[in-house]
């Protein structure tokens, strides 16, 4: 989870109301926050209280401390409903063009901001945050915050050639040009990898004067200081959602600072007719029907509609009782991009009634609960692995052809395997049949570490079993156990006893025989025989020099797989 550290002074402040460290320690957790620590900081010769918190992913309106200021206000009472944000009109108008690479943008301008160092550091903190979670490392939006008084509308969104023009990028004071950023530039060798094409977006305005060059670098020209009081904000990305979502939340925290909201007018430059344009920020309140039976069901309560609604309120939205259809109207302030369901009213309504109110019960069932065989057995290996020296990790369930397949030398086409219909990114669209390619993916994580390094994981894969007839997926979990070593010296033989230790161990009558596999060095590989039921159950070797120089790595490796039955 993110952690954002919050200076105390500035959270009393927006909260308008003095708070102890046991205060914090105990109310925050219980709205969702964990509180990971509380130190002092010494800034210009002044002790500073700050405060570690760590956010759950599902609320990026809380990666900041104006959300986290708004959200404890409810939670304690202190305001009730929905936050009400005026958008004022402007004439300040962006004209777009075909942006291939990034084509989504939104504007807005917020005015009279004071900002102070408390202030300013908040907003490269939230602006870092939202690129990280929303903006999956600057891959779907990107965040530009600018002094607005130090350019001239109108404003100008393209795409230009790589030596079209030259600019000042932030932190620096010498022009170049967007392919000497890339070359040069800390930021732009960082995120070279998200340009492509020579295609090189630009925001610029009525002077030519270069606001920012997304997703790499803005402009030094509209660096924000303690003088600026102005804001202008941009996101540009690759999906709308998150670019208009990433929007409402600046701008509500920027509001929350006693800010004044201005809209921004974009128009399609290859269409300037008036009625094309839209008109950003829309902080247009959402609207959902809520059953209190819904609720009470998944809460096991007995809540009134009253007693939900003031939960609600708590939770900073609005809503109101129907008599004619027996539910709450509810509204949802733009800013809450987490709401996607009705049970997530559920959760607010938990919170805000307290977590502290629910008594709990036994279940009225027959039996006791009890670890799962299959979970025992892996709590022993993991102590045999532990003994033997070997440190375990814990990957993602979920990866990619190139990883578990192609980097190991395995033809893609003559392996099934279950893959992901709507993947949230292209590195996670398959179910993993295998652990040992991702223990090479992190020996490649961890290069800069010291050798010897010996790594194990214990965990579940997904295997296709067409044979099984009860299975509607055809599909099966299946428990397997994976090590890997590497050290300059690494070979077969030291991996033999830790390999035939573990079988010891697990009291495994085995056989072992050759075995061909691509992934290894041929006359190097063992395959583990069960000599009880005549199945293969896993194999061991040493890795073939393809497979350790495509993940990257620089001595040889040994690896271990086997199915735990």
């Amino acid at each position: 989870m993110p952690t954002i550290n919050v200076n105390k002074r500035d959270l009393e402040n927006l909260v308008n109301v003095s708070l102890s460290d046991k205060t914090i320690e105990d109310k925050f957790p219980m709205m969702g926050v964990e509180v990971e620590e509380i130190f002092e900081e010494i800034k210009e010769d002044k002790k500073e209280k700050i405060i570690q918190f760590s956010i759950n992913p599902d609320r990026p309106d809380y990666l900041s401390v104006e959300g986290l200021a708004r959200g404890f206000r409810g939670f304690m009472g202190i305001d009730k409903g929905m936050p009400k944000y005026d958008v004022y009109e402007s004439d300040v108008e962006v004209f777009v063009e075909d942006v291939r690479l990034r084509p989504y943008c939104a504007f807005a301008i917020v005015k009279n901001v004071i900002v102070d160092d408390l202030v300013l550091e908040s907003i490269i903190n939230l602006q870092e945050k939202l690129h990280w979670t929303i903006g999956r490392d600057r891959k779907k939006i990107a965040i530009g915050i600018h002094d607005f008084d130090k350019v001239a509308p109108p404003f100008y969104y393209k795409e230009i050639k790589g030596d079209e023009l030259k600019f000042e990028p932030l932190g620096y004071d010498v022009e170049m040009t967007p392919e000497e950023i890339l070359q040069k530039h800390e930021k732009g060798i960082k995120y070279a990898h998200l340009i492509a094409d020579g295609r090189y977006p630009i925001i610029l305005d009525k002077d030519g004067n270069v606001l920012s060059m997304p997703p790499i670098i803005n402009g030094n020209l509209t660096k924000v200081t303690t003088e600026t009081r102005n804001l202008l904000i941009d996101i540009t990305g690759t999906d709308k959602n998150a670019v208009e979502n990433t929007l409402n939340i600046l701008v509500s925290a920027f509001a929350d600072r006693g800010g004044t909201i201005y809209s921004v007018k974009l128009v399609n430059s290859n269409n300037k007719n008036k009625k094309d344009t839209i008109i950003y920020p829309d902080l247009t309140p959402k609207v959902e029907e809520l059953s209190p039976e819904f609720i009470n069901k998944r809460l096991g309560l007995n809540l009134n509609p009253g007693e939900i609604i003031t939960s609600l309120r708590k939770a900073r939205m609005d809503a109101e009782y129907n008599y004619e259809k027996n539910n709450i109207i509810v509204q949802i302030p733009a800013y809450r991009v987490d709401i996607l369901h009705k049970v997530d009213f559920t959760e607010e309504v938990a919170i805000h009634y307290g977590y502290d109110k629910f008594t709990g019960k036994f279940p009225n069932v027959a039996t006791i609960g009890e670890k799962h065989p299959l979970e025992k057995k892996f709590d022993f290996i993991r102590d045999v692995m532990v003994g033997f020296g070997f440190f375990e990790v814990m990957n993602l369930t979920l990866s990619n052809q190139d990883v578990l397949f192609k980097k190991m030398k395995i033809d893609v086409d003559d392996k099934e395997y279950v893959e992901v219909l709507k993947p949230a990114s292209i590195e996670h669209r398959v179910v993993r049949p295998s652990i040992l390619p991702l223990l090479l993916e992190t020996l490649y994580i961890n290069k800069h570490n010291e050798l010897p390094q010996k790594i194990f994981e214990v965990g579940d894969c997904v295997v296709i079993d067409e044979t099984d007839e009860s299975s509607y997926t055809k599909c099966k979990n299946v428990g397997k156990v994976a090590f890997a070593i590497i050290h300059p010296n690494a070979n077969f033989n030291e991996l033999k006893s830790y390999a035939e230790g573990l079988l010891r161990e697990m009291d495994i009558n085995y056989k072992l025989e050759n075995y061909d596999h691509p992934s290894f060095i041929g006359g190097r590989c063992a395959r583990i025989i069960n000599a009880d039921t005549e199945k293969a159950i896993g194999y061991f070797g040493e890795l073939h020099p393809e497979v350790i120089l495509n993940f990257d790595l620089e001595h040889p490796v040994v690896g271990f797989e086997m199915e735990i039955e």
